[in-house]
């Protein structure tokens, strides 16, 4: 093999081994460990969910799919672990009291359309959306105790108390994340709050003088959630 080789081969090994650390080939880091702890601790139902993407550029940090935490999700999640705990520390803490305060209810279920979905940026044949790194969630709407549905599609024009929680809910979840987009951003959005922690900062609703932010249509553009996703597309891993 000889001495240059035999260099050659332990560097190879090395690389792998760092690369299994961080959980491209099935390990997991101590990071990784932590947050599944966190999960538990926080008593979420969730199992670990390997991803067979069907690109690499779709891949997610230590995947969990929730079926409960704060509240339970209907349907169940795919989300990565660090916003996977995130979100729900935001449900259980800020939107929960939101809801009782707002609605005179506790919050017992999570509508959501949309969690890992392996697609791209709208626009663009290179960027992907966060959508596929399992960082970003759809939010339809919300099942209360005393048995209303709150909807994003019904509600969100509507006025009212409904109206206000999920105006709320939204400004809430802009302090919080990254790019909030709801029904005021575009038509793509009708239906559901689309919440990431991408590189860009959105708060896609409108402001108290009606308008919407100036620099909109170019992040949204930029950031690949100007269309509603293709659910009929979204890699779930249960393939």
């Amino acid at each position: 093999m000889g001495w240059a080789g035999g260099w050659a081969r332990i560097l190879a090994v090395g690389a792998m081994l760092a690369l299994s650390g961080c959980g491209l080939f099935g390990g997991r880091s101590a990071s990784d460990e932590a947050c599944l702890d966190q999960l538990q601790s926080d008593r979420v139902a969730f199992t670990s969910a390997p991803v067979h993407a069907s690109s690499s550029a779709c891949t997610i940090d230590n995947p969990v799919r929730v079926s409960n935490a704060a509240m339970s999700w209907s349907p169940p999640g795919l989300l990565a672990c660090g916003f996977a705990a995130r979100f729900d520390e935001f449900l259980g803490g800020p939107v929960e009291k939101l809801a009782r305060r707002r609605l005179g209810s506790s919050i017992t279920s999570m509508r959501q359309l949309g969690t890992y979905a392996c697609r791209r940026s709208t626009g663009t044949k290179h960027r992907m959306s966060e959508h596929a790194s399992g960082r970003a969630i759809d939010v339809a709407g919300f099942w209360l105790a005393n048995g209303e549905f709150v909807s994003v599609e019904h509600d969100w024009h509507g006025g009212g108390r409904k109206a206000e929680f999920l105006h709320e809910f939204a400004r809430a979840a802009c302090g919080r994340f990254g790019v909030v987009l709801t029904p005021d951003a575009n038509r793509a959005h009708f239906n559901h709050v689309h919440i990431d922690v991408g590189r860009w900062h959105l708060c896609g609703m409108r402001r108290a003088d009606g308008t919407l932010p100036p620099e909109l249509e170019r992040i949204v553009a930029e950031s690949g959630e100007g269309a509603a996703p293709d659910e009929s597309v979204a890699d779930t891993g249960e393939k």
